[in-house]
């Protein structure tokens, strides 16, 4: 599938899909299936909103088309309002690039966009293999390293594709944009007052101080070779095989960037920090030897060491800024405590020659 634009009406709210909807969205993977019923449950609703849906099939058509399905999109209007572009950058990924990355992740049966801001994912049921997912600074070691090694060999796919660069112009403004929004000087007052505030300000001084850091990283980052990313590498984001192999969800800001920007969060998010402590630099020789195998030319373990600090100021503002609807009180701040402590340890401000003052 090439261009997810769709004159097929796709639904904004989960009470608008039909049997007849699944039908049609079937049959360009499944040519002749029918859908005569479904149940629907599991319903989760964040930036993003998305429920399992169980399928009955009057005729299954050519193919085995899947007992259940897993639906992603904006289904409620402050998603349609706030997030569109995000919903609309995972169906783009979907479409385009997911066939070529060598990565464990889930497949994908139907993707499109419309003119309404909708974006909407259909991917496979994971539960039917089944998977564990992963979550904030819970990720062992061993995972962490098998993920960073599917990682570089995505980004070695993909590696100065000029190509894939020129589709992908745009793509990295909703994390630069969000980011921004998250650390304006009113969200910043309410971030001081969570059960991490005193940490996030240790970490990266004021909103002025992370604003001024950001901007330079992302500079320096622009000017770096690039490939395909993930874009958003935190352990929440990953699931986990009955025989232990890692893989990816959520490709909602997929960009062209450089790839130490993917490695760095997920060292910083997935593992504890006394593994993180423990481990971090063993892990980043890890992915730059399987970076180097995937035919990247990447920095030595000094310099990266020096990239992967400056990327702990992103880290602290994607893992300690989150809005309240990003998800459960606990997840939140879990994750803004995993990440402050990763940017006190590796002071990003001082990496990229931001001063206190």
């Amino acid at each position: 599938m090439t261009g997810v634009e769709t004159e097929m009406e796709l639904p904004h709210s989960f009470d608008e899909f039909t049997p007849e909807w699944f039908s049609k969205a079937l049959s360009t993977r499944f040519p002749g299936v029918q859908v005569s019923g479904f149940r629907r449950s599991g319903e989760r609703v964040g930036t993003s909103a998305s429920a399992r849906f169980e399928l009955d099939y009057a005729s299954k058509g050519t193919g085995e088309p899947p007992p259940s399905v897993y639906i992603k999109g904006g289904f409620t209007e402050a998603q349609l309002k706030r997030y569109w572009v995000v919903l609309q950058r995972e169906a783009l990924f979907y479409a385009e690039f997911a066939e070529r990355v060598p990565m464990n992740i889930p497949r994908c049966l139907f993707s499109a966009t419309d003119e309404r801001r909708q974006g909407l994912t259909m991917l496979e049921d994971l539960a039917l293999r089944p998977v564990e997912f992963g979550d904030w600074g819970r990720l062992s070691v061993d995972q962490v390293a098998d993920l960073l090694e599917q990682l570089a060999t995505m980004h070695g796919a993909f590696w100065l594709d000029e190509k894939m660069k020129a589709f992908t112009v745009g793509w990295e403004r909703p994390e630069r944009d969000f980011s921004g929004y998250m650390i304006r000087d009113k969200h910043w007052d309410h971030l001081v007052t969570r059960v991490y505030g005193e940490q996030l300000i240790e970490a990266v001084g004021s909103a002025e101080l992370a604003r001024e850091a950001l901007a330079r990283m992302w500079a320096l980052n622009d000017a770096a070779p690039f490939t395909l990313l993930h874009g958003d590498t935190h352990g929440y984001n990953t699931f986990f095989e009955t025989d232990g192999r890692g893989g990816f969800a959520d490709f909602q800001l997929s960009f062209c960037g450089t790839p130490l920007y993917d490695m760095s969060w997920l060292i910083m998010s997935g593992l504890s920090i006394e593994d993180r402590r423990a481990e971090e630099r063993n892990l980043i020789k890890t992915y730059l030897k399987a970076g180097a195998a995937a035919g990247m030319e990447l920095p030595d373990l000094d310099a990266a060491w020096l990239v992967h600090r400056q990327q702990a100021v992103r880290a602290v503002l994607d893992g300690a800024c989150n809005p309240i609807e990003a998800g459960t009180l606990e997840m939140i701040n879990r994750a803004g405590i995993v990440t402050c402590a990763a940017a006190i340890d590796l002071d990003p401000l001082e990496a990229l020659g931001v001063s206190r003052g």
